[in-house]
């Protein structure tokens, strides 16, 4: 029971010796915070005061207009009117008559002279008519020539086209064509065109009979194309 009683008075003790302790350590803190701390602001009070408006600047009253008179105009002064001068009555001096020289004659030009009688250039002989048959045989050669060169279109054969082209070659006096031309068409421009090519290439490899160089004549070609089947 005794040593209850000491374990209660020591334990008092030190609970007292803490509290000491803690206050005597807590209270320079707390007055150091309170130094930090600023003071609460007292609130401020707007106070509002009614101001009288100014009073208006006085008008000033306006200037008195001064009449002025004006001058009156001074009377008219007399002008004296001249009188008018006598008319002058121009007096004429007749003129002498001026006599012209008579007019001088032209000069007849002379007569022209009769101009030379014109006479006419010798006419020269007809050239001699071409033998028909040997412009045939020229013809026939050339187309056997220009058989070589007949190629059939691609486009006439998948279009199923034929006909036949008649063609007039014209030669000059120097054994060389002077031009060749369609006067019948096959009615397909395909097929003109290759029978003037074939043609074309034919003349050169056929020269001209003795016969017939140094004139100029006409042959008359065909081409004939025709799809078998």
């Amino acid at each position: 029971m005794r040593d209850g009683g000491s374990r209660a008075f020591g334990y008092a003790v030190l609970a007292s010796l803490l509290l000491h302790a803690l206050v005597f350590f807590a209270l320079p803190v707390a007055r150091d915070f309170a130094a930090l701390v600023p003071p609460e602001a007292e609130p401020l009070i707007a106070r509002v005061e009614h101001l009288d408006p100014p009073a208006p600047a006085p008008v000033p009253a306006p200037a008195a207009v001064r009449a002025v008179r004006k001058p009156a105009p001074p009377d008219p002064v007399p002008v004296a009117t001249p009188a008018p001068a006598p008319l002058l009555t121009p007096t004429l001096t007749p003129t002498p008559a001026v006599q012209l020289p008579a007019p001088t004659p032209a000069p007849t030009a002379p007569a022209p002279a009769a101009a030379p009688a014109l006479q006419a250039p010798p006419t020269s002989a007809p050239a001699p008519a071409v033998d028909p048959r040997l412009r045939s045989d020229y013809a026939r050669r050339i187309h056997e020539e220009a058989e070589r060169y007949k190629v059939y279109p691609r486009v006439a054969i998948d279009n199923n086209w034929q006909g036949e082209i008649g063609l007039v070659m014209a030669i000059a006096g120097d054994g060389r064509m002077a031009s060749l031309r369609v006067v019948r068409s096959s009615g397909h421009k395909v097929l003109d065109d290759q029978a003037l090519e074939m043609f074309q290439r034919a003349k050169p490899r056929v020269r001209v009979p003795a016969a017939l160089r140094g004139r100029a004549f006409e042959l008359e070609l065909r081409a004939v194309f025709r799809l078998e089947g």
